[in-house]
């Protein structure tokens, strides 16, 4: 059973979702109307995780305040809710806010950008490759890399499962021992940009996403976070909403 202090007992839950008070439903979890994950719950006692599907009759139940958080990710933390190697999680950092979710991810040794959400359908929006929301990233690579590069990540280029990566390079530098390479992804495949550097022999040494969308994490220190303002979500949501 999951105790953890930012999760919450089923009938709590459920009055956050707006369905009733905690003693309605809790007639409701005992009517067996209410599933967790699949499994249909008649236990009070369950808790329910960010990780968690609830539904009342079948249908998706979320909680009705909905939220939206920008956090500059520290490199050393995992994108991940639970973890059972007692490592550095996203979790840690919002403990307050029990059902927000990693808006896609950014790997262990990444910094930047990462935004979490409890709006379910924006989330799925915002990660789904067909919408090609903006991602933008500074990258430090080993080496000194031809001017080609920007030709090649705007044509494609294959990656070690055969999957094709593409970005767009905005500018390039090179420094001595090294350069840093701006660039743009909309897809976001899983370690898309550390993998297209490999398979054209380049290391990246470090990698920071500076923005999603025209999101930033200005004036936020590594590991601090901010809700996003109005005008952001109003703006996310423009941005996958193909009716307008």
């Amino acid at each position: 059973m999951k105790t953890k202090k930012n999760n919450h007992r089923i009938n709590k839950y459920l009055s956050l979702c707006g369905i009733a008070s905690r003693r309605k439903c809790e007639k409701y979890i005992k009517a067996g109307q209410v599933s967790v994950n699949g499994e249909t719950v008649t236990d009070f006692s369950t808790y329910i995780g960010p990780l968690d599907t609830v539904k009342l009759n079948g249908e998706i139940v979320e909680p009705e305040e909905k939220t939206y958080i920008v956090f500059n990710k520290p490199s050393g933390v995992i994108t991940t809710l639970e973890d059972t190697h007692d490592r550095k999680i996203v979790a840690d950092f919002f403990e307050e806010e029990p059902f927000v979710k990693p808006v896609g991810r950014l790997d262990q040794d990444s910094t930047g950008v990462l935004l979490l959400t409890n709006h379910g359908e924006l989330l799925h929006k915002l990660t789904h490759p067909s919408y090609e929301i903006p991602k933008k990233y500074v990258v430090k690579v080993d080496g000194n890399v031809p001017s080609t590069i920007g030709h090649d990540f705007a044509s494609g280029v294959e990656l070690d499962d055969g999957e094709i990566g593409r970005g767009r390079v905005i500018k390039t530098t090179r420094k001595k021992g090294h350069s840093i390479v701006t660039m743009i992804l909309r897809e976001g495949k899983n370690r898309e940009i550390r993998r297209m550097f490999s398979a054209l022999g380049y290391k990246v040494i470090k990698l920071d996403r500076l923005s999603f969308a025209t999101i930033t994490y200005k004036n936020l220190k590594r590991g601090e976070w901010r809700y996003l303002s109005d005008r952001e979500i109003k703006l996310l949501k423009k941005m996958v909403n193909r009716d307008n």
